[in-house]
Formats: structure tokens, C-alpha cells, sequence
């Protein structure tokens, strides 16, 4: 019992020291939220056929992207998640994709956001929440397909008129209260 109290702390200490390091060093941590951000919207493009039309939709209302500055960014064969990460540092700091890219920027984001002084935290949180939205917005096209290819028309609604008369319905069910069981008294003495 003794030897797995000592384990359980060791392991406890390991994990606190590990996320201690990470938590100690922002380059990783961003890192590691702006790559999932990146993978989950390179995912997003391919799980549905209209994945690129709303991605390239949303950039360009979120980030202020031009539409020329995309056909480029799909003519190099640029994912989604770092075209995305590259429309936020083109919607910062005014620079071409093309000169981003020349620049190195995808190769590593951290030293390319420090050296053009913007804020890394501000970056990755504006992917999160891109990411959000853009599966809020993939979420709601799919359902609204769905619910124009409905053969059955959904049911009027009724109001508050319909609930008055289940009640009516169900009131009338009721039966007048009174007992549910009768005792019966006899009269007379005890036998002693």
C-alpha cells in the first residue's frame, strides 16, 4: 500500500512538473493551440464538399481578405488552417500572403507573429474562435439542407389555444371528488 502511495505521488509530482514547463513557456503552448486550431480547420475543408466555399466566405468577412488573395492561396496549394492563421496576420499587419509566405511565415508562426509584434495569445484565441464559428456555420447549412429536403411540412402551431382545450380534455376526465373506500360501522356492544 505504502509503495503505491510513493508511485501515485511520483506520477502526481511528474504531471505537475510537465504542465508547470509548459505552462512556463508560451512559445509551446501556443504552438501546440494554434496547430489544433490549424488541423481542425484543415479538417473542417475536407469533412464537407462546401467546407472551402464557407471557409473562404468567412475569411473574408472575419479578416477583411480579398478574394484575389485567396485564388492565390489555393493556387499555391495552401491549407485552410494556415491560410486562416496567414488572413489574421494580413488583417494585422497589411502584408501579401505571397510576401508572408516568402517571408517564412507558416514555417513558424511564433517567431513570425514576435518579429512583426503582434500578439501571439490574441492570434491563437481569434483561430478559436474562427474554428467556432466556422463549425457553428458548417452546423447550420447542413441542417438547413436537410430541412429544405424535407418531403413532410411541419405542423402549424396550434398556440396557446390548443393547450386550453387539452385541458378542457382533461378536466372532463376527471370524476367528482368523494371517497375512495367506505367503512362500514356496526352498532351495537362488544362481546366482553
Amino acid at each position: 500500500m505504502r509503495i503505491r502511495r510513493i508511485a501515485i505521488g511520483l506520477l502526481t509530482g511528474l504531471v505537475f512538473a510537465s504542465s508547470a514547463v509548459f505552462a512556463a513557456d508560451p512559445k509551446s503552448e501556443f504552438d501546440a493551440q494554434l496547430n489544433r486550431a490549424i488541423v481542425k480547420l484543415n479538417h473542417e475543408a475536407e469533412v464537407d464538399i462546401h467546407g472551402p466555399i464557407l471557409l473562404a466566405e468567412l475569411i473574408q468577412q472575419e479578416y477583411g481578405t480579398r478574394a484575389d488573395e485567396l485564388r492565390w492561396a489555393v493556387g499555391h496549394s495552401i491549407n485552410w488552417g494556415d491560410m486562416t492563421a496567414l488572413a489574421y496576420i494580413q488583417a494585422t499587419t497589411g502584408r501579401s500572403f505571397e510576401s508572408m509566405m516568402s517571408e517564412g511565415a507558416p514555417k513558424d508562426f511564433w517567431a513570425y507573429v514576435s518579429k512583426a509584434e503582434m500578439s501571439p495569445d490574441k492570434m491563437a484565441r481569434s483561430l478559436d474562435n474562427f474554428l467556432k464559428l466556422a463549425e457553428k456555420e458548417r452546423n447550420t447549412q447542413i441542417f438547413e439542407r436537410l430541412r429544405a429536403s424535407r418531403r413532410i411540412q411541419a405542423m402549424p402551431d396550434l398556440g396557446s389555444g390548443f393547450g386550453l382545450f387539452q385541458e378542457a380534455l382533461d378536466f372532463r376526465r376527471l370524476d367528482t371528488p368523494g371517497p375512495t373506500k367506505i367503512h362500514t360501522v356496526v352498532s351495537g356492544k362488544a362481546k366482553p
